[in-house]
């Protein structure tokens, strides 16, 4: 298990333990929130709630990923901008943004960010630059295709395999742009141009994206796997989120983007506990 630090400016997330990213969609069309903490205000509470539910990072959104029109880059830093100043002057923990689009990157880090989360893995040659001009972490996604298009088809190959391949390449790309390689965390991408057949053996697998040798960023909260195997519409998977946490955290993942901190930090502890081993790492804990 990689004990590997994340840096960003001014601190770093200590990856020999688990944490959580909480999510703000400040968004009208979100999958889950389904816009309920669109606005700024809104936005804001729900931010300074996941911080002080646990979350080691909370990272503000502008856009869904839904298949829709892309968002206007205007409108997008409308939306996440005043946000992220105000999370950022009120919050102990680094607030992180979540785009593909340079423009709104550069907005977001001038406001405060000291994370991106890129989900199209930093295409774009700007975006590269921008992260390595800014000092700040980054996540770096798998996604097959193009965001906001449907896939027509899913690929026949072993994806586990290819998304570490991807991992390495992409390090060593970063490394050229002039991005330290303790900015870097992987998330290889589950529910980005994947079929849920495709994201399961991922899940499954996920401990060979973490023998790639960077701490691992696992979106895990809702995701149309999960419901593919319950059966369960987005708003209910929580359960689904917990044990797919669980499992993640046994195989060496350490980062968790999810929707509702509150409980899956009990998760998170609890699985963190037996994995230690109560008796000894606990004993003084839990008389």
């Amino acid at each position: 298990m990689s004990a590997a630090a994340w840096r960003y400016p001014g601190g770093a997330l200590d990856c020999a333990r688990g944490h959580l990213v909480g999510i703000v969609n400040a968004t009208p069309d979100s999958f889950t929130d389904e816009g309920r903490h669109f606005g700024t205000d809104r936005s804001v509470e729900h931010g300074l709630g996941l911080a002080a539910a646990g979350a080691s990072v909370v990272e503000v959104g502008g856009e869904s990923l839904r298949f829709s029109e892309p968002t206007p880059v205007d409108e997008e830093i409308r939306r996440v901008v005043p946000v992220i100043e105000r999370l950022s002057a009120e919050l102990d923990v680094p607030v992180a943004v979540d785009s593909y689009k340079p423009e709104v990157a550069r907005a977001a880090f001038r406001a405060g960010a000291r994370i991106l989360n890129d989900p199209t893995g930093l295409r774009e040659p700007a975006m590269r630059q921008a992260v390595a001009e800014a000092g700040v972490g980054v996540v770096l996604t798998h996604f097959f295709g193009p965001p906001k298009v449907r896939p027509t088809s899913f690929p026949d190959i072993d994806v586990p395999a290819v998304v570490a391949e991807w991992a390495r390449a992409e390090i060593a790309t970063a490394a050229e742009a002039g991005i330290a390689l303790d900015r870097i965390v992987i998330d290889p991408g589950v529910g980005l141009g994947k079929s849920p057949a495709q994201d399961l053996e991922l899940l499954h697998r996920i401990d060979e994206i973490v023998a790639v040798g960077r701490p691992v960023f696992v979106p895990i909260s809702n995701k149309k796997v999960i419901g593919a195997v319950t059966g369960a519409a987005a708003p209910d998977r929580l359960a689904g989120n917990a044990a797919g946490i669980a499992w993640c955290l046994t195989r060496g993942a350490r980062i968790f983007r999810v929707h509702d901190v509150a409980f899956l930090r009990q998760t998170l502890l609890m699985a963190e506990a037996l994995i230690e081993g109560a008796p000894r790492a606990w004993h003084d804990v839990i008389k």
